[in-house]
């Protein structure tokens, strides 16, 4: 619901929206019957494990106090409860049994203890439902903005925002209700969390323009300041007192504490020139500091210049009739990639370690900082050109762009013999970027009954690292990051080829390469992108009944990378996978199973699957009633209605879940995968707009 309203001096917009969502899963029947006999009291999120609550409140009041002066001020709280099941992307879990995972349908008990597992491997829905897993989420966002014109020519500006976020996540699992895996989970546990994040800015300019020497001159000064500050919070204990709910009741208790602050002070001042409406000049510079600088950096400094020219106003111009505007431009520009709040500090943490056969405590080195650490620099150059043919009805803007990163920030390895820390995070690598960027909007027809518009937004990227600074590759499981090719690349050893040659229908390995039927590479060589090098979006618009009802379409397309299916991978080192010992598995399945899981030179190749993906993103529609139509059902201003479907539909020969459901590793040497992730559901929205 939203309210809008004012006079000429004083303007006010109110919304509010309350959402509420209850997820698919529920609690099978045998589940219900298990825990009814066992006499395993029935908890209400183990009915009905996912839920989401969402209400929001956004309000802006702006008012002209003078023809001189006005405010604004704008405020947007939102709170999300929810209550999701425990799932995550554990082996013996749900996920596990839904992808095919080692669960069979008559796989006895678990541990000995007579509890039947009904097809799942290690936990059922009951026992993983049985634990409260929720999180409710506050943030409250506000800003206050003025603006004073003292002179014709002089504006100024000060904007002050604050963006808070406080996170509370529980979990419990009472004594007695958890999966028979082991005696320590059947003991329970509970755990507490909270997490505050806090975003205060201040931003202050002045802006004054005039004219000089034959150009309209715009010349502007600014600062801002940024505080960022996290704090976060854990309790948790295990092992709880029968019946008990409390963190207190249990034996072992575990404590976390962390504050992370950063602090950033930026000035800048830009000056652009106009000459006759077609000639466009600016250029500026900025400096910045940073909390997170090393002790022996205090500064940096960021130029940027750009010019554009609007060539078709030139009276010596000469093209086409339909060609109506052009316009040339060109830009350079630097720019930064803060280090960590805490990268450059060093650390020392709690240990143990043993003296004359006894365990003394000790502190050792965490983190051995950096001094003379300093933010990465990128410097991009940018070229193209804008233009209107037939009649304005078509536009095309080309770009491209090519940058340089220097002072890339990269874990230098250090040798054993400095007997601290393995790595320290260091400005020595370098990466280039270059690609193209391609919009079309195009007003096909235009007319009151109906109207047809299409925008089309294309770009091809290609990136690689030009130095490691001396440092060895970064080498992972599936990727490498080498000087010379893409940024966290996949890498594996390539599957060569297969043949059946004794005719039996299934392939074998074998170490006597006479009888071996899978053919493997000696060392591992670059197999492709781990990101998207090609992406077009495609929006289609349509207009009926003179322009009260909009129907509009967004199309996705993706190529050019690839994405590792860990799914298949886990599945295919169990009994179950389509491809071991099945004479229907095509041999390409059958090799790529046993070059993963057989061969001497163990190769995930099989597993490193096309990317590529056309999607229909989103469906809409948009009926506006008249405003007597307005009146009459609602008693309002304004009345429409909106329809909304998204992620209708997938096509892709990936042959995992979906090419963008995936999680990224912990450690930072591997890429993205799918391992045991749904895909993203599919949404539809009615949404009623009234205005007041």
């Amino acid at each position: 619901m939203q309210v809008s309203g004012g006079t000429e001096s004083v303007r006010y917009f109110v919304s509010a929206e309350d959402e509420n969502e209850v997820g698919v899963l529920q609690l099978p029947d045998f589940e219900r019957s298990r825990l009814q006999a066992e006499g395993t009291p029935i908890r209400p999120w183990t009915e009905r494990p996912n839920s989401m609550g969402r209400r929001s409140l956004r309000s802006n009041l702006n008012a002209t106090l003078s023809p001189k002066l006005d405010l604004g001020m704008a405020t947007n709280f939102i709170n999300v409860g929810q209550r999701y099941s425990l799932e995550s992307n554990s082996t013996a879990g749900l996920g596990s049994h839904v992808f095919g995972g080692p669960g069979t349908r008559e796989n006895g008990t678990v541990s000995g203890l007579g509890t039947p597992l009904n097809g799942y491997r290690g936990w059922t829905p009951g026992y993983m439902w049985q634990e409260k897993t929720g999180q409710e989420v506050n943030r409250f966002i506000w800003s206050g903005q003025a603006n004073w014109r003292p002179t014709r020519w002089l504006t100024t500006r000060a904007t002050v925002g604050n963006d808070w976020t406080n996170r509370n996540d529980e979990n419990l699992l009472l004594r007695g209700e958890g999966p028979p895996l082991t005696a320590t989970t059947r003991l329970g546990s509970r755990g507490l969390g909270r997490v505050n994040i806090n975003n205060f800015t201040v931003d202050m300019g002045s802006t004054a323009q005039y004219n000089a020497l034959g150009f309209s001159n715009k010349t502007t000064v600014g600062a801002q300041y940024i505080a960022f500050k996290f704090t976060s919070s854990s309790t948790g204990s295990e092992q709880l007192a029968p019946g008990s709910q409390s963190v207190g009741s249990g034996t072992q208790l575990s404590v976390g504490e962390g504050t992370t602050v950063q602090k950033t002070f930026g000035a800048f001042i830009e000056q652009s020139l106009a000459w006759r409406d077609r000639l466009f000049l600016t250029a500026a510079v900025r400096s910045d500091q940073n909390s997170a600088f090393g002790s022996n950096f205090q500064s940096i400094v960021y130029p940027k210049a750009s010019a554009s020219y609007l060539i078709s106003e030139e009276d010596w111009w000469k093209a086409p009739s339909f060609v109506n505007t052009m316009r040339l431009r060109y830009a350079y520009g630097q720019s930064g990639v803060q280090p960590g709040p805490n990268d450059a500090l060093r650390f020392y943490s709690a240990n143990i370690t043993s003296i004359n056969n006894a365990d003394q405590p000790t502190i050792i080195q965490a983190a051995l900082g950096n001094d003379d650490l300093k933010p990465e620099r990128s410097a991009e150059h940018e070229m193209g050109f804008e233009s209107q043919l037939f009649d304005s009805r078509l536009s095309l803007d080309f770009t491209y762009y090519s940058k340089i990163t220097t002072d890339a920030l990269i874990s230098a390895v250090l040798p054993p013999s400095f007997g601290s820390v393995a790595s320290q995070l260091r400005n020595i690598g370098s990466v280039k970027n270059a690609g193209l960027e391609v919009a079309v909007n195009a007003q096909l027809v235009q007319r009151n009954a109906f109207g047809w518009d299409v925008n089309i937004a294309t770009s091809a990227n290609d990136n690689k690292v030009v130095s490691l600074g001396g440092t060895p590759p970064q080498i992972g499981t599936t990727t490498r990051t080498i000087a010379g090719y893409p940024i966290g690349g996949y890498w594996a050893r390539p599957i060569t080829g297969w043949q059946d040659k004794n005719g039996d229908g299934l392939l074998t390995y074998w170490t006597d390469a006479a009888r071996n039927e899978v053919f493997v590479g000696d060392s591992a060589i670059f197999r492709g992108y781990a990101t998207p090098r090609y992406m077009t979006t495609l929006t289609n618009g349509f207009d009926f009944l003179n322009r009260k009802l909009r129907v509009q379409t967004m199309w996705d397309w993706r190529s050019g990378g690839l994405w590792y299916n860990n799914t298949e991978r886990i599945r295919c080192t169990r009994p179950n996978c389509s491809g071991r010992n099945n004479l229907n598995a095509s041999f390409e399945d059958q090799a790529m199973n046993i070059a993963a899981n057989e061969h001497a030179a163990r190769t995930l190749d099989g597993f490193l699957q096309t990317g590529a993906f056309v999607r229909l993103r989103e469906a809409s529609a948009q009926f506006t009633f008249t405003d007597d139509w307005a009146r009459r059902l609602v008693r309002g201003r304004s009345l429409s209605l909106v329809l909304t479907a998204r992620n209708l539909r997938l096509w892709t020969n990936y042959r995992g879940s979906d090419p963008e459901s995936g999680f990224n590793t912990t450690n930072g040497t591997d890429a993205p995968s799918e391992f045991q992730t749904i895909a993203p559901p599919s949404y539809f929205i009615m949404r009623v707009n009234i205005g007041f």
